[in-house]
């Protein structure tokens, strides 16, 4: 009887690995039926993973830090390309979006709400009540020209020109997270507050050429990121390995699928930065403290 039974199942087994699925393939997707696929396997029905409920009263420790996301660094290339920005475009690459085209889109579609840094040197922190819309945020560092411009053969005019910041000169994110140990499960746990798109730019000089020997920086707007996760979980991310996307930045971000520094930590000094006590190598230094201290207590309580 075993045997007989052992038989049918090899004999069975290839028609069951080969038989028809319901749906379409995956190939399909180069082919006509390239709206069909999308509508079944896009993110357009992903949701955010849950996170589970947590009461203060649970919370015996806790510490909010902020860090940077270099965009440059090979972890995290998929959040900055692509950077085209030509109108009526999604990208240069399939549809293909960046942290940045995501967020703008997220804005313009009214599934993610933008809030106004304070104009101070430091602004870590943003107004909750002070919001943004997409053309205050388009408008952002606008820098204004005027140029001699050719209207007929032999006769010119002056023409005003607008200088508006662009997808790729977003190198940087600005991340307020909180950490906090939950006695009822007894583990350290985090949670992002806010991001923050950072722009590195050049002066123009009279003749609106860079001037490459100067950079700023520019924190341009702030949004809250428990209200964005529903829009981010359905924006695929793309590796550089990898055409298939299988995660989207809201897994990025709640499984912290990047590279980062901590630039800041809450204490007692005014909230001072790194930077205003540590330059260079000690500046480092401190960053690797503050996240080893953090990642060391959730150890120390397990030790006690």
């Amino acid at each position: 009887m075993d045997k007989v039974l052992k038989i049918a199942l090899l004999i069975l087994l290839p028609f069951s690995l080969f038989s028809q699925h319901e749906g379409v393939r995956f190939t399909e997707k180069f082919g006509p039926l390239n709206s069909v696929y999308k509508q079944q396997n896009d993110f357009a029905n992903h949701k955010p993973l849950m996170l589970p409920w947590v009461s203060e009263d649970d919370i015996i420790w806790s510490k909010i830090t902020w860090e940077i996301i270099d965009l440059r660094e090979k972890e995290n290339l998929p959040l900055y390309y692509p950077t085209d920005t030509i109108e009526g475009r999604k990208s240069a690459i399939d549809g293909r979006k960046s942290l940045i085209m995501a967020i703008v889109e997220g804005i313009k579609s009214n599934n993610i709400n933008a809030y106004r840094v304070p104009f101070k040197l430091n602004a870590f922190e943003f107004d909750i009540n002070n919001a943004m819309d997409l053309k205050q945020i388009q408008n952002i560092g606008m820098r204004e020209g005027r140029i001699e411009v050719e209207i007929a053969p032999g006769i010119t005019d002056d023409s005003t020109i607008y200088f508006r910041w662009e997808y790729s000169e977003i190198k940087q994110i600005l991340i307020k997270e909180i950490w906090f140990f939950d006695r009822n499960d007894s583990r350290l746990r985090n949670e992002i507050i806010g991001l923050c798109p950072i722009r590195e730019f050049h002066p123009l000089d009279r003749n609106f050429k860079e001037d490459l020997s100067i950079t700023f920086r520019q924190r341009l707007f702030w949004i809250y990121y428990p209200d964005a996760r529903d829009f981010f979980s359905r924006v695929p991310v793309y590796s550089t390995q990898n055409d298939q996307p299988q995660y989207s930045f809201d897994d990025v971000f709640t499984y912290r699928l990047f590279s980062s520094y901590f630039v800041k930590e809450s204490n007692v000094y005014n909230d001072r930065l790194i930077t205003d006590y540590a330059t260079g190598r000690e500046a480092q230094a401190e960053s690797e403290r503050i996240k080893q201290e953090i990642f060391d207590f959730e150890q120390d309580m397990w030790e006690n």
